[in-house]
């Protein structure tokens, strides 16, 4: 039995049943905590803006721990609730900065369990223009923790498929979309972790309501001035064919889709019986600890 457990942490618990598992699985998603370390070695309009990104999260905190402790006490709880694997679903931190991927690293060599990281839009993205070259140039960055190609990372654990994919631009390639394709077609149940929310009409509105746009992966309601402001750019063919092959059969034995992005926790089917997971974000001391277990 896990003693101790940090109690400013709040996990939500999903448990997924699935036919012929042959041992429980436990997995933690955490998503959206912002880091926003940042020292002398970056450019004093970067050091600039990053105080101000801080301050947005400290009035957030009420002058409480930093998103940077916030992150290292779940991680900790990760360790301290034994997981069998912790995934990171994008956003962990605000800006790619030395000291941002730094902090990573540190608190990463102490994560006792095995783990998948994929990147979110702040994770690369800064300030200036939010294309795929600024997404490119920053892969670098993370590539111990990630392939550059073709931001799909899969791992078994189980006989269950942890599917991390990189959909931070809501887009997805082909090259993404062949990848899945292939593992779903094993029949092996998967579970698909990234960090932007596919479209559902159900989420739409809470989603419009805090943001002000229809930031969601598939999204068609865009009016022209948010699309500009977001600097999002209409739905590229292959992703409308990957959403529409996660709505229907064709997807196979997904279990689950879990992300993150609009900060804020929401469940709704996108297929019969199958279920997107939108978690909540780690600067609000919130993760989600998911219990596999046989049907």
């Amino acid at each position: 039995m896990v003693m101790n457990l940090d109690p400013q942490i709040t996990p939500q618990q999903t448990i997924i049943r699935i036919p012929g598992l042959k041992q429980p699985l436990t997995i933690l998603q955490i998503t959206d905590c912002h880091l926003t370390e940042c020292d002398e070695r970056e450019e004093i309009d970067i050091r600039t803006e990053a105080v101000k990104r801080t301050s947005v999260f400290a009035s957030q905190l009420a002058g409480g721990p930093s998103t940077a402790d916030l992150f290292d006490r779940l991680l900790r709880t990760s360790n301290d609730l034994q997981v069998d694997f912790t995934v990171f679903t994008g956003d962990i931190i605000d800006f790619p900065s030395q000291a941002n991927i730094e902090h990573l690293q540190r608190q990463f060599d102490l994560l006792r369990s095995s783990y998948l990281y994929t990147v979110g839009n702040h994770d690369w993205y800064f300030s200036g223009s939010f294309t795929d070259e600024v997404r490119a140039a920053a892969y670098p960055k993370f590539r111990e923790w990630i392939s550059e190609t073709p931001g799909c990372e899969i791992r078994t654990v189980g006989g269950v498929k942890l599917i991390a994919l990189d959909n931070s631009n809501y887009q997805v390639t082909n090259d993404q979309f062949a990848a899945i394709k292939q593992a779903a077609a094993t029949g092996e149940p998967y579970l698909l972790f990234m960090h932007i929310p596919i479209y559902l009409s159900s989420l739409q509105q809470d989603v419009v309501d805090k943001w002000g746009a229809p930031i969601m992966m598939g999204a068609s309601n865009w009016n022209a001035a948010s699309r500009e402001a977001w600097q999002v750019r209409t739905t590229d063919p292959s992703t409308s064919r990957f959403c529409r092959f996660l709505a229907s059969e064709e997807s196979g034995n997904i279990r689950g889709i879990f992300c993150g992005h609009v900060h804020f926790n929401h469940i709704d089917a996108f297929r019969a019986g199958r279920y997107q997971y939108v978690t909540a974000p780690g600067f609000t001391s919130q993760c989600r600890l998911i219990k596999l277990i046989a049907e």
